[in-house]
Parts: structure tokens; sequence; C-alpha cells
């Protein structure tokens, strides 16, 4: 039998990796999965730069003071510990070294004081404010500039240098220094390769120009700007950092990083600059032998673009801003000592923002490292991701985190690595043999068992990701070589491989993102024109339009096809456990069969790996084994893998074994060595121990054993109880099974009179189930079918009102009695406080919102959504309630934005009956909804679109009632009925929605405001702990949202009568994303009309002019006449017929006469009549 062995193979030329200290993507925080309250364990993997931790301390702590911020009562005694990893010494150097020089700053003798809950405030006016401005841009300069320039910078960076070498020669010399409180060494073998990284920084910046030390170093970066790949040049593109502004700052931004590499570049053959050591050390190969040295090449390449500002929010270069809003720079002060923050017209520029953020970020760091509760801890290791994440697991402490976060990884992969990247839920590029599975079941092992744990990841595109009606079907995209086969493959294998590691990727489960993608479609769109920018140039009229016709048509036949390299979003998975809503949860006891498990393990193994690594397929007496080129963490990641799958279910160990064995040809050694592996991890599973409670029910998974897909759950559950198996065998009573969310089924005994719920541990269908009832044995088993593909049409009613969960996780997971927090699974935290607040004033500055607020449809929600109003339906008849929760959602955006007529900022949710229209039979208000502000929220991982920062208000029947019945008040500005009743004579807009919309509202409404809370709930008397479930009730008029959150607003939060005593004690504070479509369930999509007018005329052009639209649908004028030709053929329909003007106020304007009727209820009262029928 052959024996799986190290391959011989010649080895390649080697070639080394580029210098990449800086990240291309937009600063995230870190701990924005968690809950506000709970301390936070992070590992950051392959961490480039400062940036996210940083913005981590913003998010946290706010920034500016004076625009009404503050630190939450939630956060303010949350203890933050972050780990970082780069295998990179020079990149891990420069970090701390950044980090340390923005702690100096405490030290040189700023005045410092304390609050009384030992918090910094900092006192930093007139001269010391110019000062400390001052000190941050010499730190930035050093940070993130590649040349010196000025002398005083370069002894700010020699004496810094000097001093961290002084106080890390031992590690106990570190710890008791002036840095050991914040930031820390994970081990000494990293704190000594950093020392000698800045023993290089102290000795070149105490050099003069001109000498042998300087002289290298310059040499260094000219040559490592020189390799920089022209082609990879050409392919880099802006990605998310200007999101969701990208549409107006591509041009502007992309020209600034070219033109700022050039000049450095050209820069590097004269002798008057001073190139920076932070950079150019980097550079300086280093080798083990002359030969290696001779084949690695004399010095390392610089990665393209190598530019600071893309780490930061750069759509604030053009948002239009309040002149209260965080983060804001005054146009019209005087800043900047260069004049780097305006270009000569005045306007702010890409580095002028990204200085601002820089500065107001570092005084956060500053202020949060400086509290005496020590609540910050950052800890470095020079080590790459794979034996660091083995020294973890096996290390007699096992260390364990909140959070991983990986997504500067991907893009450090070494040309040469064996990478694992591929579509699926999975999606991430990770180098190194042991690939995206080593990294997942280090992860799944290194995670708490908490429902907010999570693995953050980079994600790819799948294909192109605009459809249209191109093949009678609205696939743009006809000539996609993936046939459906290959995909339902795609997703039966994610699925199957997601439920052997025990990992739940929320994302994908419930198809629904904060995160916008619009700007990556926009710019793959304007691509084709800007690919042919140049040739047009000179051409006339005719052969404009004729390239211009070539341009669209190119689009309709290949689709838009999204890189990688643009695609910037994450995935977020969880560590074990159930997610269906209640309380968390271990997960169940899952028994299998040996075969069947170890043949649906190897499929994911050989999916994840075998393939990737180039594993051939031999046969050995008439048996297909795979040989496999061995290498040390290779095998460690099959033992980890193996291992844990066994770990996890119940099942004959010998047997999954002696089959995986016979998979790779095993000999007795890796047998014994695998079996070793089982062992452990049965030893320290938590899940594959029998029920210890009576009536746990206790589940078995099946799989196909020649695919290995999962194919089917069956859940067994006792009835324990005499009255329950009284009731059980009764004849007479019947047995029927209802789904109440994906994961749940529940049996249903008689009519409501006792209900059982079997919470599987995966999604299933009630649909095709088979149902075994044992009325004298006392139990009952469900045969559920496993659902594979989350897009697909069969599942779509059990996951459409599965879109922003909440769960109770308790705040200590290793205590029964410890408080339960609630926990939104897939709406990252944020802190509205301290994100910038758009300007409504001049809408013509606000044409990126509608792209961004109509890219939350899909292709196929587009389809179902044109197809219902070709049908003539009214919203309430359409199939789909998450569509219908969008149109609501749009609405509001645009209204409160004043995109359409009539801006306003108050909204009511209205149960009709028949339509959505004002005028349908009406269940009254039921939840008021008043925006206080539009935020931009431009993080990367919860961002790249906006926020609605909004008060919610649900008038339930015990509130409505109270407040009828209290008649011993005399206060009438305390009576939330004049409230109401003034409400009525502002411009509220009714949002009618259906029954199952509202319930749709009701259970993400609790997501919503857990996201941005800024207060604690109750231990005691917290009504969702109480009733044990999120939301509270689903039912018309019943409270929804506990009351700790009730009455917690900033200071002016409306400007509204009666707010503050009446209505601000009973809302509850929330912040309203719009729900993007997930990118690895389904293409993500903006309009098609618009990528033909971007392909045809330009991004710039093509947005240029404010679409007219229907008052009351919100329909644009191309919409309407692609509608139009659809029904009546290629000529009906034009842009001056489409939409007609109001007879009497020549104002608005609508699409039908329905639509004139339906919004003459509001319209009747700003109706005005046009001083045109008078002359």
């Amino acid at each position: 039998m052959t024996t799986p062995t190290t391959t011989n193979k010649s080895k390649p030329k080697l070639i080394q990796p580029p210098f990449n200290p800086l990240a291309t993507t937009p600063a995230t925080s870190l701990t924005s999965p968690l809950p506000p309250d709970l301390d936070a364990d992070i590992l950051v993997i392959g961490g480039k730069d400062v940036r996210n931790i940083l913005y981590t301390a913003y998010a946290e702590v706010g920034g500016e003071h004076g625009h009404g911020q503050r630190e939450s009562d939630a956060r303010r005694r949350r203890k933050i510990d972050i780990t970082v990893s780069h295998e990179d010494k020079y990149v891990v150097a420069r970090n701390v070294l950044g980090l340390s020089l923005v702690l100096e700053l405490d030290l040189d003798g700023l005045e410092v004081e304390e609050d009384r809950e030992g918090d910094v405030v900092m006192e930093e006016t007139g001269a010391k404010e110019a000062a400390g401005k001052e000190k941050f841009a010499r730190i930035w300069d050093i940070y993130y500039t590649r040349f010196l320039p000025d002398p005083e910078t370069r002894n700010l960076l020699a004496s810094q240098a000097e001093k961290l070498c002084q106080v890390s020669k031992t590690m106990e010399d570190w710890e008791q220094g002036p840095y050991g409180g914040t930031i820390h060494f994970v081990t000494q073998k990293s704190l000594d390769a950093v020392r000698s990284v800045w023993e290089q920084y102290a000795e070149a910046a105490r050099s003069a120009p001109g000498t042998e030390t300087v002289g290298e170093l310059q040499s260094a970066l000219a040559e490592g700007m020189r390799l920089s790949l022209d082609d990879y040049r050409q392919k880099w593109a802006l990605g998310s950092s200007a999101a969701p502004l990208t549409v107006l700052l591509k041009d502007k931004i992309r020209t600034y990083v070219q033109v700022a590499w050039d000049y450095d570049r050209n820069m590097t053959n004269t002798k008057m600059v001073f190139p920076n050591p932070t950079f150019a050390a980097g550079l300086l190969s280093e080798s083990d032998s002359e030969s290696e040295s001779e084949s690695l090449g004399r010095h390392r390449r610089l990665a393209y673009p190598s530019n600071g500002v893309l780490g930061y929010h750069l759509a604030l270069t053009e948002a239009p801003l309040t002149e209260l809003s965080p983060l804001r720079i005054d146009k019209d002060s005087d800043d900047s000592k260069d004049g780097s923050d305006k270009d000569p017209d005045g306007n702010l520029t890409a580095l002028g923002v990204a200085k601002h953020q820089f500065t107001q970020w570092s005084l956060a760091f500053r202020k949060l490292a400086a509290a005496k509760q020590k609540r910050l801890t950052i800890r470095f290791a020079v080590d790459g991701w794979f034996p660091l994440c083995q020294s973890f697991l096996h290390s007699p402490a096992k260390k364990q985190f909140d959070i991983i976060d990986t997504t500067d990884l991907s893009s450090s992969c070494h040309p040469l690595s064996l990478s694992s990247l591929f579509w699926s839920p999975f999606a991430a590029g990770v180098p190194d043999p042991p690939g995206l599975l080593g990294l997942l079941v280090a992860a799944k092992r290194l995670l708490k068992d908490r429902a907010s744990s999570t693995l953050v990841m980079n994600d790819r595109e799948r294909g192109s990701l605009v459809d249209d009606d191109v093949d009678g079907h609205g696939n743009m995209d006809s000539n996609d070589s993936r046939s459906a086969q290959d995909e339902a493959s795609n997703f039966a294998n994610n699925t199957t491989g997601a439920f052997i590691l025990g990992l739940a990727p929320v994302e994908y489960w419930s198809n629904a993102s904060v995160r916008a993608t619009v700007d990556e479609c926009l710019l793959a769109a304007s691509s084709l024109y800007d690919e042919d920018s140049e040739q047009l140039q000179g051409l006339d009229k005719d052969k404009a339009a004729v390239a211009a016709a070539a341009r669209v048509k190119k689009l309709e036949e290949q689709g838009l096809q999204i890189g990688s390299r643009m695609f910037r979003k994450h995935s977020r998975w969880l560590a074990p456990g159930q997610q269906h809503g209640e309380k968390w949860r271990k997960p169940p006891v899952v028994t299998v069969d040996a075969k069947e498990l170890a043949e649906a393990a190897w499929r994911v193994y050989q999916y994840m790996v075998i393939d990737k690594i180039g594993g051939q397929m031999v046969v050995h007496e008439g048996q297909k084994l795979v040989e496999i080129p061995w290498v040390d963490s290779l095998w460690q990641t099959f033992l980890d893998f193996f291992g844990m799958v066994g770990g996890r279910f119940d099942v004959d160990m010998d047997e999954f074994r002696r089959v995986i064995v016979e998979k790779i040809g095993g000999n007795s050694v890796q047998e014994a060595l695998l079996k070793k592996a089982l062992e452990e991890e049965v030893s320290e599973s938590t899940t594959a121990t029998k029920a210890e409670v009576d009536g746990c029910p206790i589940f078995n998974a099946s799989f196909d054993v020649t695919s290995g897909i999962l194919k089917t759950i069956t859940g067994h559950l006792d009835f324990v109880t005499e009255e329950d198996k009284h009731l059980l065998a009764d004849k007479t009573v019947t047995i029927s099974l209802r789904q109440s969310s994906p994961w749940t089924i529940d049996i249903v005994l008689g009519a409501g009179k006792l209900v059982k719920s079997l919470v599987f541990p995966t999604p299933v269908l009630k649909e095709g189930s088979k149902t075994r009832i044992a009325r004298k044995s006392g139990y009952i088993e469900v045969i559920a079918p496993a659902i594979l593909n989350p897009g697909a049409t069969t599942p779509a009613s059990v996951l459409d009102g599965y879109i922003f969960p909440t769960v109770l996780q308790a705040a200590d997971s290793s205590s029964e009695t410890s408080q339960l927090v609630p926990t939104p699974l897939n709406a990252p935290m944020v802190n509205l406080d301290s994100l910038p607040i758009l300007s409504i004033s001049d809408t013509s500055r606000l044409s990126f919102l509608g792209p961004l607020a109509s890219s939350m449809y899909s292709p196929r929600q587009l389809r179902e959504r044109q197809a219902a109003f070709g049908k003539g339906l009214p919203e309430s008849c359409w199939d789909s309630t998450r569509l219908n929760l969008k149109e609501s959602i749009h609405t509001m955006i645009n209204i409160a934005a004043g995109l359409q007529v009539g801006q306003s900022g108050l909204f009511a949710l209205c149960p009709v009956s028949g339509s959505r229209s004002s005028s349908s039979s009406s269940d009254g208000r039921h939840i008021l909804i008043l925006v206080s502000a539009i935020r931009l929220d431009c993080s990367a991982q919860s961002g790249g679109g906006v926020v609605i920062d909004a008060a919610v208000l649900p008038l339930t029947h015990y509130l409505l009632n109270q407040k009828k019945n209290n008649k011993n008040t005399d206060d009438d500005d305390a009576d939330l009925q004049s409230f109401l009743v003034l409400l009525r004579t502002l411009d509220c807009v009714d949002l009618s929605v259906t029954d199952t919309e509202l319930a749709l509202w009701k259970s993400i409404l609790p997501s919503f405001a857990e996201r941005c809370r800024t207060w604690s709930h109750s231990p005691s008397s917290c009504e969702y702990v109480t009733a044990g479930q999120i939301p509270l009730s689903l039912k018309k008029g019943d409270p929804v949202l506990c009351t700790c959150g009730t009455g917690h607003f900033p200071p002016d939060y409306l400007s509204l009568p009666l707010w503050e005593t009446a209505a601000a004690p009973h809302a509850t504070r929330v912040a309203i994303s719009a729900p993007y479509c997930s990118p690895v369930v389904e293409k993500v999509v903006f309009d098609p009309t618009l990528a033909r007018k971007i392909a045809e005329r330009g991004l710039a052009e093509a947005l240029r002019k404010k679409e007219e639209r229907c008052r009351s649908c919100g329909k644009g004028e191309e919409e309407l006449v692609e509608e139009r030709k659809a029904k009546g053929g290629e000529t009906a329909g034009t842009t001056a017929e489409v939409l007609r003007k109001c007879a009497r106020c020549l104002k608005v304007k609508y699409c039908s006469a329905e639509c004139q009727r339906k919004d003459w209820k509001t319209h009747r009262t700003e109706c005005v009549e046009s001083e045109e029928h008078h002359r």
C-alpha cells in the first residue's frame, strides 16, 4: 500500500514576498461583533498596521469633545485585550513604534486630568493645542511617509527608537518600562526581533545625509519601488476606502495615490531627500546564506500602493456634513501647517481628511490606554498564523478569544504560497499549506463558546454581480461558465462543511448584511468606459456613439466581473451553538454512522485542501488513494481536523479512523497519530456525551455515502412526564408539525394543548419531513431534510424572516448563573455618537444615496418586484415579506434624506388590509420611527453605507391605555396622547405594512436597538431575560423591546414639542441599516439601467442628472420606460411622458392616476395652485 510522503520536487527559485506595511481597506472596529458591556479578547492575524486599533479606541470612547459625544455607560468598564501577529518583524516593529509615539504624548508634559471614573480628559488649548497638532503631524510622517521631511522629524524617530531599545533588553525590562502597561510581547523572541529593527531605525535616523547607511536605505527604497510590478499596479483598484462615495472620489483618490507613488519613486534618484527607515529598512534583503541571498535578490520590492490614507474613511472628503458632525473639518479653518488639508481650490484633500482622523483616533487611543482600570492591552507577536495558533492550542493555559480577525491576512499571501482561494462562505485567501481549513479548525478551537464569538474573514465574489433581462430569465451574465449543478454542489459542500466543523456562518443563513457593495459594482460598471477614455478623446459625435453602443453590448454579453481585489467585505462565523432565538444553548448530541461521517469529512478535506495543494489520485491494489505532499503543518492540520470532527459526534471512533486511514493509504505510525488525535478531541469535547437530562432531544445526521453531502437530520424527543405520555398515547389527539424558525420544528399535540420544540443543529425544512410516532413507547422522531442552499426558492419562506436575529447569551459562558446579554448576530455594533452626520440641506450632494439604497435589492428580488408591479399587485399581495420590508426602508431613506418631494423624518408603521396605500383600511399607527440623523458608517466591517439614527416608539396597548386612564396628572406636557395628536399636524409619513411585515419589523428592531446601545440591561428586571425570548412578542399591541433602553438619548436629540417629557421616556434609540443581500448567497446588484448608462456615458455623466421620480411609488423615469417597453415593445414610453405633473401645483409628478390617488391624502396638505394658471 502506498504511503504519502513529502514530495522531492525541485525547489522553485525563491521570491521574497513584498514588504507590505500598509493596508488598503478602511479601518474598522475590532470589537464590533461584541455587545458593549462584554470584555473583548481579540486575535488579529496578519495585522499590517495600527489603523484598526486606533479606530477601535475611537469607537469605544469617541473623539472630539463638544459635539454631544460621551462614552457610553455600557462601554465604560469594558476591557479590551488585542493580540496582533505578523510574520514580518519589520511590520511589527513599526507598529509598536507608532503606538509608542502616540502614548509618549502623555509623557511629554501635556496637561492631563482625570474624571471621577478615572478616564482621561485632555485640556489642549492655545499653544499646547498647536504643539500637540505639530507632534501628531511628525508621528504621521514617521509612520506613513516614505521620506522624512526635516531634521526635527528624524530626531524624533531616532530618540524614540533609542528609547525603545533601552527598555527592551529583556521582557522584564519592557514590562516595567513606560509602555509595558499597554503594549506587551507574546514571547522574548518577538521582542528580540523588533529590537533589532529599532536599532536599525536609530542608526539610520542619526546618520547624516550622504553617508553609507543612508545611501543603502535610499538604494533599497529606489529598487523596491522600481520592482513594483506594473501589471499589479494596473490591476489595483480603489476598493472600499472611499465608500459610500467612491463614485465621486474614485478619480481623485486614484490620481493622488498614483502621483504620490510616482513622485516618491522619482525622488529616490536624488540626494535631496532622507529615506524613512520605517519603510526602507524593511526592503533590505535578509538571508541565512550567500547563495540564498543571490536567489532572493538584493532587495525586497515595496507593495503598491503602500499609502496610509487608504486605511482611513475617505468618504468624508466629499460628504456633506452638518456643522456639529463628528470628524468634520471646517473648510474655513487653517489647521494645516503645510497646507495639505486643502487643494488649490480650497477643497478638502484625502491626505487632510486622513490626518484629521488619525489625530482624533489617536487621542481616543491615548485616552483608553491611560484609564486607571487598565482597559486596553495590546500584545504583539512576530510569528506566522499557523505556529501562533498551534502555540495557543497546545499551551498549558489554553488561550481563547471572542474575535479572530484575518482581514489583513489574505492580501499578505506570498505569490508561491499554497493558498485556498475559492468561492464559498468560507472564502478567504490564507497562506501556508494548511490553507483555510487549518485556520477554520484553529478558530473553532480558539473561539469561546458564546454567540458573539466571531471569525472575520474576506469574502470573494460569485462571478458577475449584475443581472438584467438578456436571456429571458433576468440574467445579464448568461454566459456564466458555471452550471446550475456546479453551483448546487458548491452550496451542498459549503453547508456540509459548516455542519461538520461546527461553525455557523450567520450571514450565509440570513442572507443579510449591513454592508453595502454598490461601490464595487459602480466601479466595475465604469471600468468599461474608463478603458476607452483615452481612445475617446478627439472622436466625433458619430464615432463616440458607436463606441458607446459597443460598450453597452459588451456589458450585456459579459456582465460585470468583480474581482476579489475589489471585493473587501467580510463574513462572520459563530462559535458552536444555535442561533435560532431565545437563549443560546450548547450544541445537542448528534449521532452519525462512522462510514458516512468519514466520507463527508473526507469530501470536505478534499474540497478545501487536497484540490488546492495539487494532491494526485493514485490507484493501488484497485483502491483509489490520494498522494499528498505532506509537510509538518499540513499533517498537523489533517490530525486537528479529523480529530475535531470525530470529537464532535457520537460515532464509532475505530471505524471512523479505519476509513480515513484507508483514504490516505496510511501506515501504522500515521494510524497511531490519528488515533491519539481522536482520543484527545473526545476527552476535551463537551458535545459528544450523552444527555444527562431526560427529555433532551437526540439527533442523528445522515450523509450520502457517495457524495458525502448532508441529507437529513433526525430529531428524537422522549416524552418524560406522565401527563405528556398520557396525552401522546391518546390516539384521538392529533399530531402536527409547524416550523417556527429555520432551526426549529414544533411538534404540536391537539389544538396547541402541548407544544414540544425540536431545535436542530442546522437549518432544516418541515416540507418533505417525515414523522415517526411511538405512542406506546413515548417518543416522536422527525426526519427533516437539511437546507443546503439558503438562496434557493424552496427554503425561501423559511429563511425569509431570518434577517437580523438577536439571542440571549451568558456574559460568562462558564457560569450557569451568569447574567444573560442580548446579542445581535449579524448587525455589528456602532457608536452612533462618533459617526459623521450627513447634511441634507443640499440634496444635490446626496446623489450617492440613490444607488446605495437601491442596491439592497438582489437581481432575484428586482425580478420579483418588477413582476409584481407588472401584474398590478399591491405590495400586501407580494410573496416575500422581506421584499416588503426593503420597500419600506428604501422609502424611509429617500424621504428622510429629502430625495423625494416632502422631506420628513417622522414615520409610522401602519398595518393595512388589501393595499399599502394611505387610503386602505388601516389598523392605526403601531410603531413610530422618529429620525434624528442620517450618519455615515465607513468602516470595512459594519459600513460602506449609511445608518439611520432614530428613536422607535412602539404604541403598545399597555402604553396607550395607561395614558388614557391616567386622569390625575395636571401636566399636559407629560401626556403621550398630546404628543400623538401633535404628530397628526406634522408631516408624518404613514408606511402601510402588512401584518407579516409588521411582525418582521418587530423581529429586527431588537437588533437595531442592541447594536447602538449606550446603556446596560438590568440583571433582575430586563423583560428579555424574564420572558426568555427576543423580541418580547410579535403580536399587535404587545411590547417588542425591553424597557432597559427607554429614555436614553443625548441632549437635543429631536426638536419636537413634547418630545423630551412625553415621548422620549417611552422610546428607544435604534441604528437602522438596509438589509443588503449577502454576496456569499446570491448576486448583489444595483439598477441594471444605471449600469448601461455608466457603460455608455461614464460614471460622472450617468449620475450627474438628478432623475425625476414618481412621488408615490418612487420609480424613476428610466425604470418606468423599461417597464413600458416590456409591456408594449421597444417604442413604448419615453422619459417625457412616463411622469406627469399634478395639474394643480405643477410641481409633484406621478407615473399614473392610481399613484396620484394614493398620495392625495398627503399631497393635498401642500398642494398650492400654480401661478402659471393665472398668466
